[in-house]
């Protein structure tokens, strides 16, 4: 019907119709500019997030993948879009779901090992739960990962230090309080080589109550050398060393030549009341180990205990 034979009440009706068409579409854009700025502050939410975050179908195809996720696993979140979940874990650990067992699952939790981009794996925490479309049916997985690595080693420093400190009050003689601390300090970094050396100002001699080491026969009291051990009783400070910084300080004549030559060296003092009385070692002979901030902590944690506890056991 043409818009001339429609009758003015026809014409405001359809006007009105419209309208409100007009109207809810309005809406419409408006509900859909909503979600958009919603979805991409969830997004950006998401992708700051510290813990990782993949979405994958049900065939494990990665359809999303955040920064930390990325990270974790030592790839960039291109590289992981369009990849198979199983990128993450070990050859033969991964295997689909089905849309059967998809459907069952509500959320699982549990603790695998996961694989990095250059092949070394680690501990690490997956939640993962099933995306479902308005019949209930199964169409996409959300997984959340945490590496644990750092967590564990976290506990167990923080159970090392209880440990120190438990045998440390309770010591009666310093060669077992060694042993035991050496024990302790051993099950967390390496400390293969770790010994005690105790300074005599008066008669500047240095003796080893305790010695351990791969290739040297614990060494008798002797006069305190040029060396490492002196640096640290003079400076009061930690101190690490490699053979390369070593080699410079002998070039430069400072020190006098170890009869052991190490790969690193990490020496920390016993002080009382400002007094350096002696310093507690630790070496190795291969350029795999190395010693950083964590070695640092545990030997300048376990020296004061030890100082604490000679106090006690020469009282008594």
């Amino acid at each position: 019907m043409e818009d001339q034979s429609k009758s003015k009440e026809q014409l405001i009706g359809e006007l009105h119709a419209l309208r409100i068409r007009m109207a809810e579409a309005d809406v419409l854009e408006l509900e859909l500019k909503r979600t958009h700025e919603k979805l991409a502050a969830l997004e950006q939410m998401v992708n700051s997030l510290p813990m990782g975050v993949t979405i994958s179908d049900l065939e494990g195809s990665i359809l999303y993948s955040n920064p930390a996720e990325a990270r974790m696993h030592g790839y960039t979140v291109q590289e992981l879009l369009g990849q198979e979940v199983k990128i993450f874990a070990p050859q033969g650990r991964w295997s689909p779901l089905d849309p059967g067992q998809a459907k069952k699952i509500k959320r699982l939790t549990r603790e695998a090992i996961n694989l990095r981009k250059d092949g070394t794996t680690f501990e690490a925490l997956l939640t993962s739960d099933v995306v479902k479309n308005k019949r209930g049916d199964a169409v996409a997985i959300i997984t959340t990962s945490e590496e644990l690595t750092a967590k564990k080693q976290a506990q167990a420093f923080m159970t090392a230090l209880y440990k120190i400190s438990d045998r440390a009050a309770a010591a009666s003689d310093l060669k077992t309080l060694c042993a035991d601390i050496h024990n302790i300090i051993g099950g967390l970094i390496y400390a293969r080589n770790f010994y005690l050396a105790l300074y005599d100002r008066e008669a500047d001699k240095l003796t080893f109550p305790y010695f351990v080491d791969e290739f040297s026969a614990a060494p008798g009291p002797q006069k305190l050398k040029k060396g490492l051990v002196k640096q640290v009783l003079e400076t009061g400070q930690a101190l690490f060393a490699t053979q390369e910084t070593y080699s410079q300080m002998l070039q430069q004549g400072g020190f006098e030549e170890m009869d052991t030559p190490f790969v690193n060296w990490l020496g920390v003092p016993l002080k009382k009341d400002g007094r350096i009385f002696g310093v507690m070692v630790i070496n190795s002979y291969t350029e795999e180990i190395s010693f950083g901030q964590t070695e640092k902590d545990l030997m300048a944690f376990a020296a004061q205990q030890m100082v604490n506890a000679m106090e006690k056991i020469v009282r008594a």
